[in-house]
């Protein structure tokens, strides 16, 4: 007698690892998927983006030599002064969206609405304890913290971010 098993297919295939550490672990996850920048969400951990595929190739990741970071999507403004807005090659005719403003580099991450992003996506923020305990307290919940390297491992390792607070007691 046979067993019926059930499979589920990676919406993305790895065919190389990276030189990049900290992308290594993320290509294993089978969350991750791959959307136009213009759908990415608050929250999502950007993963690479990808190098202009040659005719009848698929497209291949492009990795960041920082790492995985988490989007922050802010409104396109060509004028804002940061360096990098202004460049030609980040303005589309089907718009621009900012995908980060800040972190992880001191300027604004515009891309093509149409260009495509490995991300995992954003599962929803958890309460971490210190959070329930302002919660419970009638306290405000602390800011959440997308952009030191130990809120993002504790996203990486446990699905959420770590409050501003929470990272400073580290």
């Amino acid at each position: 007698m046979y067993a019926i098993q059930s499979i589920t297919f990676h919406p993305v295939v790895v065919t190389a690892a990276t030189e990049h550490r900290a992308a290594r672990r993320a290509l294993t996850w089978p969350g991750l998927t791959v959307v136009r920048a213009a759908d990415v969400k608050a929250g999502d951990l950007i993963i690479s983006g990808f190098q202009p595929a040659n005719p009848g190739r698929l497209p291949r990741t492009d990795y960041f030599a920082y790492g995985p970071y988490a989007a922050n999507p802010q409104p396109y403004d060509p004028t804002c002064g940061c360096g990098v807005c202004g460049l030609d090659e980040v303005k589309s005719l089907n718009g621009t969206v900012v995908l980060t403003n800040g972190f992880p580099w001191e300027s604004c991450d515009p891309w093509p609405a149409d260009d495509l992003v490995l991300i995992f996506p954003f599962r929803g923020q958890l309460l971490t304890f210190d959070q329930l305990v302002d919660h419970m307290q009638g306290r405000p919940v602390g800011p959440l913290d997308f952009a030191s390297a130990a809120s993002i491992e504790n996203y990486l390792d446990h699905g959420w971010y770590l409050t501003v607070q929470e990272t400073a007691r580290l």
